[in-house]
């Protein structure tokens, strides 16, 4: 006896599934269950779903018992959507496609970072400019402050209150660097003499220094830099640690090596850093067979530590950097939010509704 079999329309595409498929959607939670039971309280005998048609191969696949695959030329944003519409938990795909499904969904939880801060900046942006045209006289002065003092590329006045500040920022720089030098400061001061208070500001003046921070911190680079530490943030401190645990180990066994290069354990952790993070400043050699031994295995361990480590941050810089030029295109060209993404998605649901179906 034939099996009963229910015809479905996917975008204009017909598929004849087995009963016992539509009990295993209809099992889940997902809307394409929801369709189904709401299907039988009408005379039609079609089932519509206005889906990716393509997709649905691998689905129906799936549920006659096979291997769940991501098709190739896919993208994969628009896969995971599709699972979740039909009831499929992302566990299921093969182990031949699983790591680059987890790598994907690892780069949009990273990316959220920089589109997060992103809308927040359009959004401040958004808020200040219509302050400037809706509210009072003082309201308005508050706004047109702000935007001068924080947005650059929003006025002429703006971009001359930037390099002017700039410009001040470089010379107090500048200043602190030749008064480290014996000759300039001479001619600099032109006294001999100094008070305590001199000393102390003197001191307090490498302050100064981070000014730079405020003077770079509209540039895309600098930004993206500082994305790509915040998202690298676990990474940065598990490297941390195996260095630690690294120079204390070959620390310790350069010491106790009875080379006399190594005077205590505090100057042997200082060399093992040096060591493994391939500078060899030469301030400390070893002189013997077994602490040169060591010394080998302690810079093989670093550089093993450092290649395995550094391409995670790079790898997050250059994702950062690529799509903060395509945001800065959208916002260029005022499109920046036009497409927004759902929080759970990269991609807008497409509502369910019923399409004159094709000819098979």
């Amino acid at each position: 006896m034939e099996e009963k079999r229910i015809e479905i329309d996917v975008n204009g595409i017909k598929f004849k599934i087995l009963q016992d498929i539509v009990d295993k959607i209809t099992l889940s939670d997902c809307e394409a269950s929801k369709i189904f039971l709401d299907k039988k309280s009408t005379e039609d005998n079609v089932v519509y779903f206005e889906r990716n048609a393509g997709l649905f191969g691998s689905i129906l696949c799936f549920y006659q018992g096979r291997t769940l695959h991501v098709p190739s030329g896919v993208c994969l944003g628009e896969f995971k959507d599709e699972l979740k519409f039909w009831g499929i938990d992302p566990k299921h795909l093969s182990k031949c496609c699983m790591g680059q499904f987890i790598t994907f969904c690892d780069d949009q939880d990273v990316l959220q970072i920089l589109e997060n801060d992103q809308i927040k900046k359009e959004n401040n942006r958004t808020k200040l400019k219509s302050r400037k045209q809706s509210e009072g006289m003082w309201k308005y002065i508050q706004a047109k402050g702000w935007l001068i003092l924080e947005e650059p590329s929003t006025s002429i006045f703006a971009k001359v209150y930037f390099f002017t500040s700039a410009m001040f920022v470089l010379a107090s720089i500048f200043g602190l660097v030749c008064q480290t030098h014996p000759f300039l400061e001479e001619i600099l001061s032109n006294r001999n003499g100094r008070s305590i208070l001199e000393m102390i500001s003197r001191h307090i003046k490498i302050v100064r220094i981070f000014r730079l921070f405020r003077l770079v911190k509209n540039f895309t680079g600098f930004r993206v830099l500082m994305y790509a530490v915040r998202a690298s943030g676990f990474e940065v401190l598990l490297m941390s640690m195996f260095l630690v645990v690294a120079m204390l180990m070959f620390g310790a066994f350069a010491f106790f090596s009875g080379d006399t290069a190594f005077p205590s354990i505090p100057d042997s952790f200082w060399w093992a850093v040096v060591t493994m993070t391939t500078v060899g400043y030469g301030d400390m050699v070893p002189t013997i067979g077994l602490s040169k031994a060591i010394g080998g295995l302690c810079a093989i361990t670093g550089v093993c530590l450092l290649a395995v480590i550094i391409p995670i941050f790079v790898n997050n810089f250059v994702m950062f950097y690529n799509y903060s030029k395509v945001w800065r295109t959208a916002s260029e060209n005022d499109y920046a939010n036009v497409s927004k993404p759902h929080p759970n998605s990269c991609h807008k649901a497409v509502p369910h509704s019923k399409v004159t179906p094709q000819p098979i």
